[in-house]
């Protein structure tokens, strides 16, 4: 009876052991369901302005106005909600695995509207999955919609040191792309290349694919507290939507862009972008002709107080042909911008209060050609403007 009862015991034991095994199991299970989400990165941001143009009146297509095309009026420009996860080469398969989401409401959707995805309401400007190889330092392979290399200022207006975008964001170079982008890192220099269904592209309109490339070199210590330097390229062919026919000639753009901050209180940035198209038709007869534009722009963004900076901002642009502005002209822009975070600092480590961020700036365009469309119907060679600017976020 006593081996029995021991027998018994033992058996008893191994399934105990057993189910606590499968507890632990399931636990384990959970417990990497549960981390997955809880590396998730989940933000909302708001950008709400007032332009006033002088001599010009209320209007909604204001020229070189590229996201801020509203005059005299406020305007909801975005409500974005981004979701991300990035991937970490410390953990599981799952770890490896990342996405992102951009999704915008409101008037700036489309303008960002890209061909076979356009909505007056809502643009998903970045939408993409992401997968690191455990390759070295790391490959990042994305696969999706993200927005370009191409220049320095972005989408994003608190990303920007000034309220207003460039000429350059707005013509020279695409805003996003859809298709397929990996980069990798080593050391100082990250290299980026990729293929994409073209500029500004969802649904491919020409059947042709366009490359990316980037090659970029980052780098801090002793009185440089930040610096970066990227050049960019785009070939493909892409559709000539000007002109008296449409055409799909060779494409070219090449963009230049460096950052260097000194001491943690000052900036200079330069963004230098070049861009040719061949086979573009600008007459009855049907001639087939080359076109290009460039400009250059350069910045100085002054941090005087952690909650105020000062920025300047100077560009010109050669649209010699008018294929991206319409008109032949050389324009020139000049907006100075100054920017508060009145709450910042006022409760110790809550961003929730420091998030918040007003700003001001005037700018100035002028043009060799009489291109701004005054309120009486004419045209001059001059443009001036005051705006301002709410933004805030919250990143969860």
């Amino acid at each position: 009876k006593i081996e029995q009862m021991e027998s018994e015991k033992a058996a008893n034991q191994i399934k105990v052991e057993e189910f606590m095994a499968k507890e632990e199991e399931q636990d384990a299970k959970i417990n990497s369901f549960m981390s997955f989400f809880d590396t998730i990165d989940l933000g909302f941001y708001v950008d709400t302005t007032y332009q006033y143009v002088f001599d010009r009146g209320a209007t909604s297509d204001l020229q070189l106005r590229s996201l801020y095309p509203d005059n005299q009026q406020f305007a909801i420009n975005a409500f974005t909600i981004s979701v991300s996860k990035t991937p970490t080469l410390e953990g599981g398969i799952m770890d490896l695995l990342g996405f992102r989401a951009d999704i915008l409401f409101g008037e700036q959707a489309p303008l960002l509207s890209s061909n076979g995805l356009e909505s007056d309401v809502v643009d998903p400007y970045q939408a993409y999955l992401q997968f690191l190889a455990p390759v070295g330092t790391g490959l990042n392979v994305y696969a999706g919609r993200f927005v370009t290399l191409a220049g320095y200022e972005v989408i994003e207006a608190r990303s920007n040191p000034n309220i207003t975008r460039s000429i350059l964001f707005g013509f020279a170079i695409p805003f996003t792309h859809t298709g397929i982008r990996t980069n990798y890192t080593a050391g100082p220099l990250t290299l980026t290349a990729g293929l994409n269904n073209g500029w500004d592209q969802v649904k491919d309109a020409n059947g042709n694919v366009t490359m990316e490339s980037q090659i970029a070199f980052s780098h801090s210590g002793g009185v440089i507290s930040d610096s970066w330097f990227g050049v960019t390229g785009y070939f493909g062919r892409e559709p000539g939507d000007i002109g008296f026919a449409e055409t799909n000639g060779w494409r070219e753009l090449i963009t230049a862009v460096g950052t260097v901050t000194f001491n943690d209180w000052i900036t200079f940035i330069v963004d230098a972008d070049f861009g040719w198209q061949q086979d573009i038709i600008f007459n009855e007869l049907g001639s087939e002709e080359g076109v290009s534009w460039w400009g250059i722009a350069g910045y100085v963004v002054l941090d005087v107080h952690p909650a105020i900076y000062l920025a300047l901002r100077g560009e010109y642009f050669d649209d010699e042909d008018g294929f991206r502005t319409g008109t032949a002209q050389k324009l020139f822009e000049l907006t100075p911008t100054i920017s508060v975070k009145p709450f910042k600092g006022l409760i110790a480590g809550n961003r929730f209060v420091d998030n918040f961020e007003a700003r001001a700036e005037f700018r100035w365009d002028h043009s060799d050609e009489r291109y701004f469309e005054k309120e009486d119907g004419g045209f001059e060679k001059d443009q001036y403007g005051i705006m301002a600017q709410l933004l805030y976020w919250i990143e969860l």
